[in-house]
């Protein structure tokens, strides 16, 4: 069989399964249960009676001039960082975009139908997760022993010391003397 599939293939195939919608749906619902949703209403309220107090004569217009005023007073503040759109881009970002969770579950969805397209068994696929996430764990635990060793300190700092006719000589700081007879001040 062929494992090589058509990107656009799999993305129509994840868009007509209903995949895409599903996730769609599940992002707006953890959304609307967000603190960032109530902090967004809430700046929006705010925002529409300090419209209302400057110019009480809005509430007389009709709901289609408002509704242009507001949106007008929404994407007109983009300037600043805590505007409305700010905030949602914000979450946006965390969210979705710098959110691994997110990537895994798109990463997951896909290997999936890709799967299904290849007509690799429930038990096959199993075994192919396994082996990746044991992969997957060798190179996060080969990552960690890397860093180990970057941070690992090999020998002492060498330090200047000094005494009172103020002769420097260098030394480290684990055969440093201890000559009670000078007065000694360490230079780093």
């Amino acid at each position: 069989m062929d494992d090589n599939i058509d990107p656009k293939e799999l993305s129509n195939i994840y868009k007509k399964n209903g995949t895409f919608d599903r996730q769609r749906k599940q992002l707006l619902d953890n959304f609307k249960s967000s603190m960032t949703h109530t902090n967004l209403l809430l700046k929006l309220k705010i925002m529409v009676e300090n419209k209302v107090k400057q110019d009480p004569s809005i509430l007389t217009k009709n709901k289609g001039k408002m509704a242009a005023l507001i949106q007008g007073e929404i994407l007109g503040s983009g300037k600043e960082d805590d505007s409305f759109l700010s905030i949602v881009d914000k979450d946006i970002q965390e969210k979705l975009i710098d959110s691994p969770e997110f990537h895994n579950l798109i990463k997951t969805d896909l290997k999936d139908i890709k799967r299904k397209k290849l007509g690799i068994s429930d038990e096959e696929f199993a075994k192919q997760l396994e082996e990746e996430n044991k992969l997957e764990k060798i190179k996060l635990a080969e990552k960690e022993r890397n860093n180990i060793k970057k941070h690992k300190i090999n020998k002492p700092p060498k330090v200047m010391i000094r005494d009172r006719n103020n002769y420097r000589r260098p030394t480290s700081s684990n055969n440093r003397t201890n000559n009670s007879s000078k007065d000694y001040h360490l230079m780093y």
